[in-house]
C-alpha cells in the first residue's frame, strides 16, 4: 500500500487529492503567511498613527474659543475703546474694556452670541453682536480620523491583531464620529472689522442754552410690544415669528431721564455747567420729551428696543407747538430672563440719540437760536380789570385775618387773599393747576362760596379768582419794590388742614433773591403745606406778598420765598384805584 511522503517541517502541508496525487494547497498557505508577515511589518507605523488618532478623538469639541482680532477703521479717528460681554459673581454682567482701536479678544465658541461694544468720547456708543457663523475645522479632522479608525479597525481585525487594539480602533472611529456630531458645529471668525462711531453734535455758542424741562413716559395700552425672530437673518428680513403686546399702559411723569439728557447736552455744549446756588441756571430754550411707545425685537437671546418718542418746546403757558415724532433704535443686550422690565441703559442711550435726531427735524427748524416770549401771546385777549384794595392797612394781625381764604381744590387746599370788596382774590397758579372752572373758598367767618377762574399766569405763579359777593374786606397793597430786609413778617394762611385755616406764623424778610425773570421775597416765617397763595404781611397787616413755595430738605428749615405785591398788576393785568 502506497504512503504519502511526509514533510519534515509540517506534514500538513502535503496532502494528497483523491487520485492519491499531491496538491499545491500547502505551498499556497505558506505563501500567504509569509505575506501576512511582510502586512504586519508595514501596518506598524500605520498602527501607530491609528494610535494617535484614537489619542486626538473628538478634537473639535476640545475647540473652545476662538482668538479674534477687532479693529476699528484708522479712518475715523482713534482712541476708540473697544469692550466685550463679561460676567463675574461680583460685577454680574459688565462690559471689560479690550483695548483701543485694536484688540485680540478671546470668543468662547460655545457660546450662542458675543457683544462687543464701542465707546468714543463724544460719539454715541455703539454695540455689535457676534454670531459663530464659521464652521468648525476641526470637524474634517474629526470626519477623517472616524474613517482612518474605522479602516485600520478593519485591517487589525483581519490581520488578527490583540481584541484590544482592534477595540481601541473602532472605539476611536465611535468617537471621531460623535466629534462629528458634537458642538461646537461652528466658531467666530478669526477677524472683525468695524467702521468709526457716529459723532454727536456739537452745541453752537451763539445760540441759547438748550434745557430739558423733562421726559415722560406716557405708553398707552398696547403700545409695548414683543416681536420674536428665529435668527438675524430673519430679523433683517422683517420675517417675525409672532407678536406680542402688554394690556397695561405706563404713566411715569418726570422720569429722571431728562438728568441724563440734560448732562449730555452740558458735555455737548448745548448748555454751560451747572453753577452752585439755587438761581444760577438763566435762561434757556425749554424742550419737553414723552416716550410713547416701545417694541422689542428679541433673537434668540438678544434684545434690541424701538422707541417712538415725541418733542416739542416747553412753555410754562401750555401753548402748543410743534411736535416732532422719532422713531429710533437702541443698541442690543443681552436679554435678562430673570428681570424681563426695560433696560434702563438701553432706553437712555436710545433716548439721547433720539433728542439730538428731534433737534434737527423740522419741528425744531429756526426756533433753536432765539428766546421766544410767549407771554404776549398768552395775555393778547386779557383786559385790564379795576379793582379798589383797602385804602388803608389793617392796623392789627387779627384784623388782617379776615382778607385771608382758604382754596379747596381736588388735590389738596391752598390759601388766598382778597384783593378787592367785590370778590376778586389772588392765589398761586399751582393751587389751581389741577385745571377746574370753579372752586369752593373758606372764609374766616365760616362761611363758604365758589370762585370761578378769571385767569392765570404760569410764570408768575399766580391766579385771579372772582366770588360773586360785594361785602368782602380785602388788603391794603404795598405796591413798593423796596423789600425792608430784616423787618419783621407774618404768614396768614391755612397750613396742612383746612381745620387750621387762617393760622398765623411770624419771622422776618431775610432777603430778596432774583430767579431768571422773577424777583422773590425770602424769608424765614414757617410755612406749611396749605400756606400756598396765602398772605405775606408785615406788622400794619399790609400785604407785601402771595406765599408760594418753601426749600425742603434734611437740615433745611426757615428758607421760604413769596412773590412781592407790586408783581400783582402786570402779571395779571389789573389796575388798583388809589
Amino acid at each position: 500500500m502506497h504512503r504519502p511522503l511526509q514533510n519534515a517541517r509540517n506534514p500538513a502541508q502535503l496532502i494528497h487529492n483523491s487520485l492519491g496525487k499531491p496538491t499545491q494547497r500547502g505551498a499556497i498557505q505558506e505563501a500567504a503567511q509569509h505575506l501576512l508577515w511582510n502586512m504586519r511589518r508595514a501596518l506598524f507605523p500605520f498602527s501607530i498613527l491609528l494610535l494617535l488618532l484614537v489619542a486626538i478623538t473628538g478634537c473639535s469639541s476640545l475647540n473652545k474659543s476662538t482668538s479674534s482680532q477687532v479693529a476699528i477703521d484708522p479712518a475715523y479717528g482713534s482712541n476708540v475703546r473697544i469692550l466685550k460681554d463679561a460676567w463675574n459673581w461680583d460685577a454680574g454682567f459688565h462690559y471689560a474694556h479690550q483695548g483701543d482701536n485694536i484688540a485680540l479678544i478671546q470668543l468662547d465658541n460655545k457660546e450662542p452670541v458675543h457683544l462687543i461694544r464701542l465707546e468714543q468720547t463724544g460719539a454715541y456708543p455703539e454695540v455689535y453682536p457676534l454670531f459663530p457663523l464659521t464652521r468648525n475645522p476641526f470637524k474634517a479632522l474629526d470626519l477623517g480620523g472616524a474613517v482612518a479608525c474605522t479602516a485600520g479597525g478593519a485591517v487589525l481585525l483581519a490581520s488578527q491583531k490583540p481584541k484590544s487594539a482592534v477595540f481601541a480602533a473602532f472605539a476611536g472611529a465611535v468617537a471621531n464620529g460623535l466629534g462629528v456630531l458634537t458642538k461646537p458645529k461652528k466658531v467666530y471668525k478669526r477677524s472683525y472689522d468695524f467702521d468709526g462711531l457716529e459723532p454727536i453734535p456739537i452745541g453752537n455758542p451763539s445760540n441759547p442754552n438748550l434745557h430739558i424741562e423733562g421726559f415722560h413716559m406716557r405708553i398707552p395700552e398696547g403700545k409695548h410690544s414683543w416681536h420674536y425672530f428665529q435668527n438675524m437673518d430673519r430679523y433683517h428680513d422683517d420675517r417675525v415669528e409672532f407678536i406680542s403686546a402688554s394690556d397695561e399702559s405706563i404713566q411715569i411723569e418726570y422720569s429722571n431721564l431728562d438728568e441724563e439728557l440734560n448732562e449730555v447736552l452740558i458735555a455737548q455744549g448745548f448748555q454751560p455747567e451747572p453753577q452752585e446756588g439755587m438761581f444760577q441756571r438763566g435762561e434757556a430754550i425749554e424742550i419737553t420729551g414723552e416716550l410713547i411707545g416701545v417694541r422689542e425685537h428679541r433673537v434668540q437671546n438678544i434684545v434690541r428696543y424701538e422707541l417712538e418718542t415725541a418733542w416739542w418746546l416747553y412753555n410754562a403757558f401750555g401753548i402748543a407747538g410743534d411736535t416732532a415724532h422719532m422713531t429710533t433704535s437702541s443698541n442690543w443686550a443681552l436679554y435678562n430672563f430673570s428681570n424681563p422690565g426695560f433696560d434702563r441703559e438701553l432706553i437712555s442711550e436710545a433716548v439721547v440719540h433720539s433728542m439730538f435726531q428731534s433737534l434737527a427735524s423740522e419741528a425744531f427748524i429756526g426756533k433753536l437760536n432765539r428766546i421766544e416770549n410767549l407771554e404776549s401771546e398768552w395775555t393778547k385777549d386779557w383786559y385790564p380789570i379795576a379793582l379798589s384794595a383797602s385804602a388803608e392797612p389793617a392796623g392789627r394781625i387779627s384784623s388782617a385775618l379776615q382778607s385771608v381764604v382758604t382754596v379747596e381744590a381736588s388735590d389738596g387746599h391752598g390759601s388766598g387773599c382778597i384783593v378787592s370788596a367785590d370778590g376778586y382774590i389772588v392765589t398761586n397758579y399751582h393751587v389751581i393747576a389741577d385745571g377746574a372752572d370753579a372752586y369752593p373758598i373758606h372764609f374766616q367767618n365760616g362761611e363758604k362760596r365758589t370762585a370761578r377762574v378769571v385767569r392765570y399766569h404760569p410764570v408768575h405763579d399766580l391766579a385771579l379768582l372772582k366770588v360773586d359777593t360785594t361785602d368782602l374786606v380785602p388788603f391794603h397793597l404795598n405796591m413798593s419794590e423796596t423789600i425792608n430786609v430784616g423787618e419783621a413778617a407774618y404768614a396768614l394762611g391755612t397750613p396742612y388742614d383746612i381745620d387750621l385755616g387762617a393760622s398765623v406764623t411770624k419771622g422776618i424778610i431775610s432777603g430778596k433773591r432774583k430767579d431768571a425773570s422773577r424777583t422773590l421775597i425770602q424769608t424765614d416765617v414757617s410755612i406749611s403745606p396749605g400756606n400756598s397763595g396765602g398772605a405775606l404781611i408785615d406788622e400794619n397787616g399790609t400785604l407785601i406778598g402771595i406765599i408760594n413755595e418753601k426749600v425742603l430738605g434734611m437740615g433745611v428749615d426757615g428758607i421760604g420765598f413769596a412773590i412781592p405785591t407790586n408783581v400783582i398788576p402786570d402779571a395779571l393785568k389789573i389796575e388798583f384805584n388809589r
